[in-house]
């Protein structure tokens, strides 16, 4: 099989502080409408460094600083052996202009499995993602002691007994995005079987002490499981989920779930995508929270509405639902 040597560019906004990249959509060649880091193949001479530097003032019409090797990507396509070198990458003069591609979108770290990706530039995105700085988990880190103390005691009796209700006894039940890990504390002390996680390093510090158990390292996009849990308890943690990848997400709940097992998941009250400080949020109401359920294989049992059971917070208002898989 032929060995094409390639290299690209994982063009960020930031070298040190990295919180979007480049991703080009192709415009051309067997895979076309394939989204993919921007760069070519190295020709006679050429350092991969050179040619990455002319690669991208070919198709993008800038001139790049060529940082650090990311790493060395090997793929067997149908037709050729691909081996591509990867390197990070900033924009040193111009701007990034679209001579070649049908596409191109600056995606952050929430965002990063939201385009059709070819098969050997999404090896490159757990690399990726470790290395970007997520807002939305940024702020849980820098502010871990205020919302555990703010969260932890908070007032969730009422929603998890309707959820514990459609449990069977001592089932197991997933935290997604635990938080503080208040309720999973609960969900223990009544003998449930809990698996929890969340993405942000110092709320896990926190949740794991207090619940004496370990709190998973994990994202959403990154579950992995299949009829495991009769419950999954998604409390105020979906709605940094992007808009359009919810719906992905929810099928991988669903996946998750035992047969006629449950979910419950809260949303701040509202319609689409809202700005909120730094962070991103994706708001439901009650009409709009029915096909997000009923579209991943869902019957809603459960829908309604109430106000923030945080002190000082009663006045904001959240969408609740119960979902059972069909």
């Amino acid at each position: 099989m032929k060995t094409i040597n390639v290299v690209a560019a994982i063009i960020c906004d930031d070298y040190k502080r990295k919180t979007k990249i480049f991703a080009t959509q192709r415009g051309y060649g067997d895979y076309k409408d394939g989204w993919e880091f921007p760069g070519g193949k190295i020709e006679e001479g050429e350092s991969p460094e050179e040619a990455l530097v002319r690669e991208i003032r070919e198709e993008l019409g800038a001139k790049i600083e060529v940082h650090d090797l990311l790493d060395v990507i090997d793929y067997d396509y149908e037709k050729f052996h691909l081996h591509m070198n990867c390197f990070w990458a900033t924009v040193a003069e111009g701007e990034l202009k679209l001579l070649e591609h049908e596409a191109a979108k600056w995606l952050e770290a929430c965002d990063l499995r939201s385009v059709d990706w070819l098969s050997a530039d999404l090896i490159l995105l757990p690399k990726i993602s470790a290395a970007m700085v997520d807002k939305n988990v940024e702020y849980y880190d820098e502010n871990a002691d205020s919302f555990f103390s703010g969260s932890v005691n908070a007032d969730m009796s009422y929603e998890r007994d309707r959820f514990v209700e459609l449990l069977p006894e001592h089932g197991h039940v997933l935290d997604a995005g635990c938080g503080s890990g208040r309720d999973s504390k609960a969900f223990m002390d009544l003998g449930f079987h809990v698996t929890a996680f969340d993405a942000s390093k110092e709320m896990r510090k926190r949740a794991s002490e207090y619940l004496g158990q370990e709190v998973l390292d994990m994202r959403f996009e990154d579950m992995d499981f299949h009829n495991e849990f009769d419950g999954v308890w998604a409390c105020a943690s979906l709605l940094h989920v992007p808009v359009d990848q919810l719906p992905k997400t929810m099928k991988k709940l669903n996946a998750s779930l035992k047969d006629g097992g449950v979910i419950y998941a809260s949303f701040k009250y509202g319609d689409g995508t809202k700005m909120r400080g730094s962070r991103r949020f994706s708001d439901f109401n009650e009409k709009s929270i029915v096909p997000l359920f009923e579209d991943a294989g869902f019957e809603i049992i459960f829908n309604d509405t109430g106000n923030d059971n945080r002190p000082g917070r009663e006045a904001e208002m959240w969408v609740n639902a119960i979902g059972r898989k069909k």
